[in-house]
């Protein structure tokens, strides 16, 4: 049957390091070193520094680490059970759900382990896709539980290759199949003989406890009779080297209940007083003097505390002025231990008193945890009701979950505001159905109270759930009522209304009434000191200006919330700023900046487990990618966000997801899934209250006719299109409309209607302040574009809006291939923004950077690499020792995203598998740069592939020295080839062609004079002597800026040749 029990947080919390801690640095070392087997046992007798030891590691570790220490009550299989998916989901909350399920309606003998084996194995492998250790500290409490041990076995023998278990033991638990382990090379292990403390290692901590007055020659004898015991040495040191101790010293350290007798006989040897002071004061981890005075109903805990420190009586002073003091958790353990089993009433009244003051003290965390272990329900409840806004707004919904759900239902049914704290952490992570029925109790609650304020701040979390819905004038409608039901004006109940009446306007098209009611609202959060309210809306101000295209005013609202979230600590907001704020990135072009935003947004997202912000952060990585030329990984985006939205039941999201991805296989050239798609959104569209998703769907549907060689019908849907997008005042997609009315216009031969759209565009663009709209749809229609060269329409730079979609496109040529051959099973494209290829389909999950950046290291030296140096080039700050954590993650993340044989160890060397079948983008480029230096067709077609592959700089988003090197030298290699080929097609008499190459060029390099000269040659033959002669002042002012000199003599004289109107040359 499964325990009801709390469960008690220290267990599988990682215990953090006392001031007196002593490094043990070569046992650190041998863990760090031997963190890639299955299993490390620790074994030892009680007081040999195992958990110290743990403590130490955990912190030093960058590897995340997952802490359960047991007890005796750990013997249940189902307590075991629990307190394993609680220590994990610390660290990974996304675990457990199966095990719970199990837990829930398992009904088999204590011996029936296999389902918890079978389900345990399955969530760490489909749950936790990153390299972790799980520590089980005190793993002797269990050693006798032949259930435990047999589930323990189960999980040792299939345990997943990214878990590996460090068991410490005051015993060798002989009901674990070791020698499989062992026959397998799977376990390593620290005994007696290693735990022992060198003299060395017991003088320093002697030292550290204040004992100066020791020779070298008293702590060499203790460390010889002691046998290394840190505990005895501690013991002996606090019984001042009497004779007892030292007979006492002779017990081996593994023999059982050494410790326990000796303490004992310690605390046999204090005055009754000072006894039951040791025995009440250890039930708190850290404690003060007037705690202890309060608890124990006494007025000297102050000179008790020095006392005991003075005497190095295993009592710690946390701070210089004696105002925080510790126990020795063995010491600790023990004096509770005694305490529970002399007086249980007593040590209960305790327990109930010591919540009390904490409570009193403000200490909330450590109060609810005592008051629910005491099962006092009703004081745990009223202790949270203080907590849950902080709580709840510095994102710290793990602990407030535990503690909601700790109570009993009866107490949580009559506490509507907790209700209502409960909906919303279902509702932030997209439970959204969850959350509904506990809002309508709390409304309901509230009105039987006839409590008008708590029922209208019920209706504004049930109108919130309508808006992430989808349901806007239902939202409206709440919010009004709200606001009519308030009592006296509720500061916050206005402040929510108008916030979520202002979002849901701007959702509805009306941004400018929509963005007032949100400033109205951040009035009034600013005026009432309500930082996380006036985070939240900055925030939704941001995204209402992005909408608009205010991308100045949006990112300033962005790093506003950025500067209140990093100030209130919310992990989720945080994330959902961070992916709002690399949107604007994107919108003016800044890529580079955009994916490291989306990224890190990700990243926090999938941490706090917020499955909105994840599918937001997924559909904004897509858009980046769909607007750089890249549809196919767009669309690996947009499908693992519309997985994530099905079940978070965003029905805009939705369909803003299957809008952008018909658009994204429109671009494939897929039309017939394009249209399937687009229909399936715009089925979704509730045109009266969904203004801005009818005008994108509309907007597509005209792109996707144009393709479709609909021109007339494309035409009348864009301008419906138009019309809806400038109603909703969303100017970016408003610009995009006009674009592809643009491409319309072209496509009819209509100069007046094409110079028409491009004018509202370069308005537009202007607002923006980015012509990045202009340069992503002018991918798709570069004739348009270049149709418009010749109208001269001001605004628009049609010449940086060449190079910069150079830069993101290949260049018009002949499709060639290096090889005809079947696809490889693995791409590594270095040169195509980092992207690596399994099947075809984008990786993704790689867990860290340093996984891919790992791949690319090992595929630039092909030769292979000693486990040393790849620490050196990837983590140079780190130590050697903890650099082997990070290795033997980092390659199991590589395996795992990969295939597990993708890298081989050999002769000490770690390199790419030769057996595997790749494509590296670098080598064919390499090879193909070659052949292309030199003259003639066969020249002429390699380079054609070279400059091809080279989509961006390698590893652009990677800083490391490595990188940069290699990334120089392609960059140099292929300015060289696009010079050349520039040369060579010029030559063939195609100047346009010619040009293309030049400004690519000029991207790479800016004062490249050799481009320069190209681009004023080509504009020169193709008639345009004023395009030219701008194009040799642009070229002279930046080398005056930036490096303060004058162009060449040569691009001088071929700008006078140019000015004199002569034929020059093609140039050098």
């Amino acid at each position: 049957m499964r325990t009801t029990y709390p469960l008690i947080a220290t267990k599988i919390r990682t215990p953090r390091l006392r001031q007196t801690h002593l490094r043990r640095e070569r046992l650190l070392n041998h863990l760090h070193n031997s963190i890639h087997h299955k299993l490390i046992l620790i074994a030892a007798g009680a007081g040999y520094g195992k958990t110290s030891l743990l403590i130490d590691y955990a912190h030093d570790t960058d590897l995340p680490v997952c802490w359960y220490s047991l007890d005796g009550h750990d013997t249940h299989v189902p307590t075991f059970v629990e307190y394993l998916v609680a220590s994990i989901q610390q660290r990974f909350p996304q675990f457990g759900e199966s095990v719970r399920a199990l837990l829930r309606t398992h009904g088999g003998p204590p011996e029936d382990v296999e389902p918890f084996v079978r389900v345990l194995i399955n969530e760490i492998e489909h749950t936790i896709n990153t390299y972790f250790v799980l520590i089980l500290d005190d793993y002797h409490e269990v050693i006798e539980s032949e259930p435990v041990n047999a589930l323990v076995d189960g999980l040792l023998r299939y345990l997943p290759e990214q878990c590996h278990v460090i068991l410490a033991s005051r015993g060798i638990p002989r009901r674990l199949t070791l020698t499989r382990l062992a026959a397998r090379q799977e376990v390593v292990g620290l005994g007696v003989e290693h735990l022992r403390f060198t003299a060395e290692e017991i003088g320093a901590l002697l030292r550290r406890l204040g004992r100066q007055d020791l020779s070298e020659e008293e702590i060499a004898t203790l460390a010889e009779r002691s046998e290394g015991w840190i505990t005895g040495v501690l013991l002996a040191a606090q019984t001042s080297w009497t004779g007892t101790t030292q007979d006492i010293l002779q017990l081996s350290g593994a023999a059982g209940g050494v410790f326990e007798f000796m303490a004992a006989e310690i605390l046999g040897r204090q005055p009754p007083e000072l006894q039951r002071f040791l025995q009440g004061s250890a039930l708190f981890n850290e404690m003060t003097p007037p705690l202890c005075d309060a608890l124990l109903e006494i007025t000297n805990s102050a000179d008790l505390l020095r006392r005991l420190a003075e005497e190095n009586l295993f009592t710690f002073p946390l701070d210089a002025e004696g105002t925080w003091y510790q126990y020795h958790q063995l010491f600790r353990e023990f004096l509770v231990t005694k305490l529970e089993q002399d007086d249980p009433d007593l040590y209960r009244r305790l327990c109930l008193r010591q919540a009390e003051l904490l409570a009193h003290r403000g200490n909330w965390q450590h109060a609810i945890e005592g008051y629910i272990a005491a099962r006092a329900y009703g004081e745990a409840a009223d202790a949270i009701e203080v907590v849950a806004q902080e709580t709840f707004d510095a994102g710290n919904w793990d602990a407030l979950r535990a503690w909601l759900d700790g109570l009993s239902e009866e107490t949580l049914a009559t506490r509507p505001r907790l209700l209502i704290f409960r909906a919303r952490l279902y509702a932030e992570t997209g439970a959204l159905y969850e959350a509904s029925p506990l809002l309508e109790r709390a409304y309901d609650v509230y009105r039987e109270r006839g409590d008008s304020l708590g029922a209208s701040r019920a209706l504004i979390q049930m109108a919130t759930l309508q808006r992430l819905r989808g349901r806007l004038m239902d939202a409206i409608h709440l919010c009004q009522r709200a606001l009519a039901m308030a009592a006296d004006g509720d500061l916050l109940t206005a402040i929510q209304a108008h916030h979520n009446i202002g979002i849901c306007q701007v959702m509805l098209g009306h941004a400018r009434e929509g963005i007032d009611a949100m400033r109205s609202a951040l009035r009034l959060a600013e005026s009432g000191a309500h930082d996380t309210q006036a985070a939240f809306i900055t925030h939704d101000l941001g995204a209402a200006e992005t909408t608009r295209g205010h991308l100045v005013p949006a990112r300033q609202y962005y790093h506003q919330a950025l500067l209140y979230w990093r100030k209130i600590g919310n992990a989720s907001a945080l994330a959902s700023t961070l992916q709002s704020l690399g949107v604007v990135h994107h919108y003016l072009g800044q890529y580079t900046e955009a994916e490291n935003r989306f990224e890190e947004g990700l990243s926090k997202a999938r941490d706090a487990a917020d499955a909105r912000i994840e599918a937001y952060a997924l559909a904004s990585q897509g858009d980046l990618y769909r607007d750089t030329a890249r549809p196919d990984d767009a669309l690996q985006c947009y499908e693992l966000a519309l997985q994530i939205t099905s079940r978070a039941q965003n029905e805009r999201l939705t369909i803003y997801l299957l809008d952008a991805m018909s658009e994204a296989y429109r671009l494939k050239g897929d039309l017939r899934r394009a249209r399937q798609l687009l229909t399936e959104a715009t089925d979704l569209v509730r045109a009266d209250e969904m203004g801005y998703e009818l005008g994108l769907c509309r907007l597509s549907e005209g792109a996707l006719l144009l393709a479709e060689g609909n021109s007339s019908l494309a035409r009348a849907r864009l301008a419906e299109a138009r019309d809806l997008l400038a109603a909703c005042d969303a100017r970016r997609d408003l610009a995009r409309a006009h674009l592809q009315l643009a491409a319309v216009a072209h496509g009819e031969g209509d100069d007046a209607a094409l110079r028409a759209a491009l004018e509202e565009v370069a308005r537009l663009t202007e607002e923006l302040g980015s012509h990045q709209v202009v340069v992503a749809e002018g991918l798709a229609n570069p004739e348009m574009l270049h149709a418009a060269e010749t109208m001269g329409i001001p605004g628009i730079d049609l010449m940086r809006v060449h190079i910069d979609m150079a830069q993101l496109a290949p260049p018009v040529g002949a499709e060639v291939r290096v090889v005809a051959t079947a696809r490889p099973p693995l791409e590594f494209l270095a040169l195509n923004g980092g992207q690596v290829l399994k099947g075809g389909q984008l990786v993704t999950d790689w867990e860290s950077a340093s996984a891919r950046m790992l791949v690319f290291l090992f595929l630039s030296y092909p030769q292979g690499l000693r486990r040393d140096r790849v620490i050196d080039l990837l983590w140079p700050e780190v130590s050697q020792e903890r650099g082997n954590s990070l290795f033997h993650s980092t390659t199991y993340r590589l395996r795992s995203a990969l295939y597990k044989d993708t890298i081989v160890h050999e002769n000490g060397l770690y390199r790419i598998n030769p057996a595997v079948a790749y494509r590296y983008d670098v080598h064919e480029f390499e090879h193909l740069a070659e052949i292309g230096r030199g003259s003639g067709e066969v020249a002429h077609q390699a380079r054609v592939q070279a400059i091809g592959l080279y989509h961006t700089p390698f590893l652009e988003s990677f800083d490391e020295e490595w990188c940069v090197e290699i990334r120089e030298a392609l960059q140099r290699a292929v300015v060289e080839l696009l010079l050349l080929e520039a040369r060579y097609v010029a030559t063939e008499g195609e100047a346009m062609h010619a040009e293309r190459h030049y400004l690519r060029a000029l991207a790479f390099d800016a004062y490249d004079e050799r481009a320069h000269r190209g681009i004023m040659w080509c504009r020169a033959v193709g008639s345009d002597r004023a395009g030219a002669v701008r194009q040799y002042r642009e070229c002279a002012r930046i080398l005056a800026d930036e490096l303060g000199v004058a162009p060449s003599l040569e691009t001088a004289d071929l700008y006078e040749a140019i000015v004199a109107g002569s034929a020059p040359p093609i140039p050098h």
